[in-house]
């Protein structure tokens, strides 16, 4: 969807909500208007006629009106009359096409997605599905959800708020098919557990076979957070045209969002209460995740340099967590002084909170994370820190799941403060179009994009000179989708060379250098790949560039391309292993050449 569609589908949907709730309210009155309107003309009409009817005849042949009959009678009509004579019936027909539309909901909805396209299925409708399918039509999508429990009260919200809602099993390629998930732009298998989530995106891929044109793009949730690394590597090695499969976490997604919206630092790795020292409440998956994206984000900061970010972690298994969390990232214990701090929050240890202080009793700590399980328990926690650290006003920050009950009252829309303390509504927050589209197949396409915009500017071209030299947000659909094409070819390409994808452990790895021989084939075929690309999208070739008619000077072979634009190719493929370091991946050497030796 371009800006404009997505502005007037948003305006639309807001407009089908607000006469869904109102639409009976609005027949009423109009109902009562026509009712006295009839018997204003009536009695008008009788009177100018010398025979003046009663209350009851009046009203009696004003009712009748809604059956389009006694509205003819000698004149004089008075214009009271010429307007009810019209509205009645039109009233009537309204109020009689809605309850048909009530009573027949479920096949008028399945006669809507017969005209779908470029919509989004939701199979799941549980805290996390009922809260993607409101966001995406909110945003101004069609949405058809699928739900296997008829008894689920997210059924009736969801068709509320104007979403198609079929009754059956996600896995089921029927149901699919039904909610035409084969011509749908986005599909969100959330339906509770991993495996039933993977089923679901398996039936997909088999009817998005063959599709043209831009593909499915199947959003599975994965609640274990190692079988998500797992799967989101092999994510980027799955290939087909019709289907692109994103993995996402919640706490993966929660935890960059939560610092980007209350930054534990700023830019030059400084807080306003000194330098920072953050206290995470929680090593679950969020409190985890939590550490190590702060933890990458303080490396990053040229001035952090051979400082370490100084993090408490309490957790009443926070020794093991750590030891863990130092395993699975080696170079974490490099950038972080993680120090464990094991209790359990109802025990008098943490009451006293000793680990907020130094030895002479101050406290240094610039700001406070709860990442526990249950919002009330964290809530109560987040409170008692808060007046532990006393008027020092350290900035501290809950996060919750729930969207009602203790939550509510702080949380409003997602989020909300009170004094300095700040509630985080994981789902509100993360379940945002822009958050869960950013995918690692999106954030690929954006990497290669902007390294494409910097090698242009080093050369001197402009916006002005080169029209696809603008920001992510304002390229035309039609070039995203070719950077997004040529994000899903990076695991083939690398297999061809013998190189494979892996989850990235080491920081601070320099990224592999792909050898000449390596890069120059598959600059060539990324080169045939965007000639035939070009071709199907009508350019043509002709001797200077232009835009407007489609014409470029580069529909060419590649060995009769000019040397800086095969340069163009080649470093799209010589960039690859530092596309994929900026999602977290590493390329490694799997396979060595047929005389021993790695690939020349």
């Amino acid at each position: 969807m371009t800006e404009r569609v997505a502005t007037a589908a948003l305006w639309r949907g807001r407009g089908r909500r607000a006469w869904e709730a109102a639409r009976w309210i609005v027949i009423g009155g109009l109902f009562f208007a026509a009712l006295a309107l009839g018997w204003i003309g009536f009695d008008l009409n009788t009177r100018a006629l010398g025979h003046p009817g009663s209350f009851l005849d009046n009203l009696y042949r004003s009712l009748q009106l809604f059956i389009i009959h006694s509205g003819d009678v000698p004149p004089p009509v008075p214009w009271q009359l010429e307007v009810a004579r019209f509205l009645a019936p039109a009233v009537a027909a309204g109020a009689t096409l809605s309850a048909i539309a009530a009573l027949l909901g479920e096949q008028l909805a399945a006669l809507r997605i017969r005209f779908y396209s470029n919509h989004v299925v939701v199979c799941g409708l549980g805290r996390l599905g009922s809260l993607l399918a409101r966001t995406f039509r909110d945003a101004g999508y069609n949405v058809v959800g699928i739900e296997s429990d008829p008894q689920s009260p997210a059924i009736a919200r969801c068709r509320e708020d104007g979403i198609v809602v079929l009754v059956g099993d996600g896995t089921d390629p029927e149901m699919l098919r039904k909610a035409r998930a084969h011509r749908a732009r986005y599909l969100f298998a959330v339906a509770g557990d991993d495996g039933r989530n993977s089923d679901i995106a398996i039936g997909a891929g088999k009817l998005a076979d063959g599709r043209r044109g831009s593909p499915l793009t199947c959003f599975v949730h994965v609640i274990d957070d190692r079988l998500n690394d797992v799967l989101r590597q092999v994510g980027l090695s799955r290939r087909g045209e019709g289907l692109r499969i994103e993995y996402f976490n919640v706490a993966e997604l929660g935890a960059p969002t939560l610092l980007a919206d209350y930054p534990a630092f700023d830019d030059q790795g400084d807080t306003p209460l000194g330098p920072p020292h953050i206290v995470v409440v929680g090593l679950g998956e969020m409190g985890t995740k939590l550490v190590v994206h702060a933890a990458r984000r303080w490396r990053s900061i040229p001035a952090a340099r051979g400082k370490r970010l100084r993090i408490t972690a309490v957790d009443r298994q926070a020794d093991a967590r750590v030891a863990l969390l130092n395993e699975r990232h080696p170079r974490l214990a490099d950038v972080c002084d993680l120090r464990p701090c094991r209790m359990d929050l109802d025990s008098g240890e943490f009451e006293r909170a000793d680990f907020l202080f130094g030895r002479r009793g101050k406290s240094d700590v610039t700001g406070v994370y709860v990442c526990v399980g249950e919002d009330a328990v964290g809530l109560k926690a987040a409170l008692h820190l808060r007046h532990r650290l006393g008027d020092r006003n350290v900035p501290t920050v809950v996060r919750t799941t729930q969207e009602e009950g203790v939550a509510a009252l702080l949380g409003g829309e997602g989020r909300g403060t009170f004094g300095n303390l700040s509630v985080f509504g994981l789902l509100n927050l993360v379940c945002r179009p822009d958050v869960l589209l950013a995918g690692q197949n999106e954030l690929l396409a954006r990497a290669i994009h902007a390294d494409y915009v910097s090698h242009r500017r080093r050369e001197g071209q402009s916006v002005e000179t080169n029209p696809s030299m603008v920001d992510w947000a304002q390229l035309p659909e039609s070039l995203k989708e070719s950077n997004r094409k040529q994000a899903a070819d990076i695991s083939r390409k690398l297999e061809s060379i013998g190189c494979e994808i892996v989850p990235m452990t080491d920081w601070d790895a320099e990224p592999l250098v792909l050898t000449t021989d390596e890069i120059e084939p598959h600059a060539r075929e990324e080169h045939e790949r965007w000639r035939d690309e070009r071709k199907a999208a009508g350019w043509r070739y002709a001797g200077a560039r232009n835009d407007e008619r489609k014409e470029s000077p580069y529909l060419v072979g590649y060995e009769d391309l000019p040397e800086e634009i095969k340069e163009i190719d080649r470093a799209a493929v010589r960039g690859i292993p530092v596309f994929l370091a900026e999602i977290g991946f590493a390329v490694v050497r799997v396979r060595r050449g047929n005389d021993g030796a790695p690939p020349s």
